[in-house]
């Protein structure tokens, strides 16, 4: 166990534990890999891609910004990712989300957004979720539960902004697209059930997401150093070893 001391308290950072590491590698598409880092320690590769097919995030989408923006934007959007975290935790749902601040180079113009990566769990408490006033289109393409879960962390988002007083910024589509699609993406959190998992590879004491949801009540993190990763249907017996092809 790791301990991080922030402004508003310690934050202790645990190893991810079997259960946790199946429950999640359940929920996605092609699993998870292992992974030797530079100085050999373990670290963990969410498969993102298997053979030709990628695994599908909604983007919420913003207005394309100039350079000088970029840094700035991709700042607010790690900041209020964070915050939202423990609002979207009050809904109890038991699938599994990564939220990903991403940014497209477009050559002149930039798109620096954030992402939504879904994964319900099914039977989860996101499937029993009244969604009559919405559409529901995300359920048919990722799975019942999806709607829930998207609506509940764009508000959680909507509720960070307004605690904060830091802009979010005006969503113009919320549109399905393949991971490579989205360009670099910035790994901090993921979320599922009631556990929040760091996927930072590294770990910095003065990043105030630590902070942040020390400030929320939040004590205890997981951590799974990650990173996007590929693999041929060959590696499924490892990535997801109950996959049925």
């Amino acid at each position: 166990m790791q301990i991080i001391t922030t402004p508003k308290g310690d934050v202790h950072l645990v190893p991810v534990e079997s259960e946790l590491f199946q429950e999640i590698r359940d929920l996605m598409p092609y699993g998870i890999v292992g992974l030797k880092s530079e100085n050999n320690s373990l670290e963990y590769g969410l498969v993102m891609q298997c053979d030709e097919v990628e695994v599908m995030g909604i983007k919420l989408q913003p207005p394309d910004c100039n350079r000088d923006q970029v840094n700035a934007a991709m700042e607010v959007n790690i900041i209020l990712t964070s915050i939202a975290i423990p609002h979207y935790l009050k809904n109890s749902f038991d699938g599994l989300l990564i939220p990903f601040p991403y940014l497209r180079d477009k050559g002149d113009r930039f798109e620096v957004g954030i992402s939504l990566f879904i994964f319900p769990k099914p039977g989860g408490k996101e499937t029993k979720e009244d969604i009559s006033s919405y559409t529901g289109v995300y359920d048919y393409q990722f799975g019942k539960g999806a709607t829930a879960m998207l609506v509940a962390f764009v508000k959680a988002l909507q509720t960070a902004s307004k605690e904060s007083n830091i802009t979010l910024y005006p969503v113009i589509g919320m549109e399905p697209r393949p991971r490579m699609q989205l360009g670099s993406l910035s790994f901090g959190f993921m979320v599922v059930g009631d556990k929040v998992i760091a996927t930072k590879r590294t770990i910095i004491e003065k990043d105030f997401t630590w902070t942040v949801l020390r400030d929320a009540g939040i004590t205890e993190i997981t951590h799974l150093p990650s990173q996007p990763a590929g693999i041929s249907k060959a590696d499924l017996v490892i990535a997801k070893p109950d996959y049925r092809i």
